[in-house]
């Protein structure tokens, strides 16, 4: 007979939950490594097995970044009574992110607020975000940083700046502007210590926050600054970017961005929105044809989260019309918007 406990000693699960609680891969692949080779044996044991799992679990993800799968999350909530409770926190914030990325927004399974897990209290502040308590957020958020500065947390101090940004308006752009400079000034005096991963999540979350609250010049900056870093997900936020290169007139550099693409056939949204710019600037496809995009395509390509794209397309249209003289157009594109956000 084996008592897990021979296996694995109280402090792993610390010295684990902290490792992700400041980001530390190195030691996070290292330990669930190192236990999945010694759990092998036993697998096939109650117990064992599900402290062999969570290690594979936490090993994929931060090894090459692949979450577990729905199913696997049902399977992992269940197991909170019977894994130890630091190894529970870093598999529930698997299950937050797996979960949240899904479009699955059920949090009756996260007591994040008072967990023991850094990186579950500023999950926390993402609930909060995602239940629109935008001034709880924010005092919870200051709670946060006054904590993680004070441990040294630069990561997760940087995460939740990320997240920070999501709460202002187009009314509180001076608080934006100090939000950036406090980023601008923690990456600075600490980038040594920030892995390149974290600098690529936060140029694109603060460059998408910009052009959010019209902000264009602050987005592009950051954009650019993201799709430079070779990012598989550049033409996600291509049409922000092209549509901020136009708001500041800056064509040259969006006939820059574009000249290198060629009209995406696929299924995302983003790429397939990009196209209008490729057809209109690098093929220079005639306001008839632009007019018929913006009237057949793009209501199928958005939805109703995407309000500020819609209301973009409509000025291209106004400005379009004015030269094919097809008036109706914008009463087609709005009744066939009629359900998204409000021009």
């Amino acid at each position: 007979d084996y008592c897990i406990e021979e296996f694995l000693p109280t402090s792993i699960f610390s010295d684990l939950l902290n490792a992700c609680d400041y980001y530390n891969l190195e030691k996070l692949i290292s330990i669930s490594e190192s236990y999945i080779k010694q759990l092998n044996p036993f697998k096939e044991y109650i117990f064992f097995h599900e402290y062999y799992e969570c290690f594979k679990w936490i090993y994929t993800y931060y090894s090459s970044f692949e979450l577990p799968t729905l199913q696997s999350t049902e399977y992992i909530i269940l197991l909170k009574n019977i894994i130890n409770s630091n190894l529970y926190e870093v598999m529930m914030d698997l299950v937050f992110k797996k979960r949240t990325i899904s479009g699955i927004y059920d949090f009756s399974y996260f007591d994040f607020k008072n967990s023991s897990s850094m990186i579950n209290r500023g999950n926390h502040m993402m609930i909060l975000y995602n239940q629109s308590k935008l001034s709880e957020m924010l005092d919870y958020c200051q709670d946060l940083e006054e904590e993680y500065s004070s441990k040294n947390n630069y990561i997760r101090l940087l995460d939740i700046y990320s997240l920070k940004g999501f709460a202002f308006s187009n009314t509180e752009k001076e608080k934006f502007e100090k939000l950036v400079s406090q980023i601008n000034h923690t990456v600075e005096a600490h980038n040594s210590n920030i892995p390149e991963i974290k600098i690529s999540q936060l140029l694109k979350n603060i460059g998408l926050q910009a052009f959010r609250i019209d902000m264009y010049n602050i987005a592009i900056n950051y954009l650019e600054q993201y799709i430079a870093m070779d990012s598989p997900y550049a033409n996600i936020v291509g049409i922000d970017l092209c549509i901020s290169y136009q708001k500041t007139n800056k064509i040259n550099q969006l006939k820059s961005f574009i000249q290198s693409k060629e009209v995406y056939k696929g299924d995302s949204q983003y790429e397939n929105l990009l196209n209008y710019f490729i057809l209109k600037y690098k093929y220079q496809t005639d306001n008839d044809e632009l007019s018929y995009f913006i009237v057949n395509k793009v209501p199928i390509i958005i939805d109703n989260t995407m309000g500020k794209y819609k209301q973009f397309f409509y000025e291209e249209l106004s400005m379009l019309v004015e030269q094919t003289k097809r008036y109706k157009d914008l009463k087609t594109y709005l009744d066939s918007t009629s359900d998204m956000l409000p021009i």
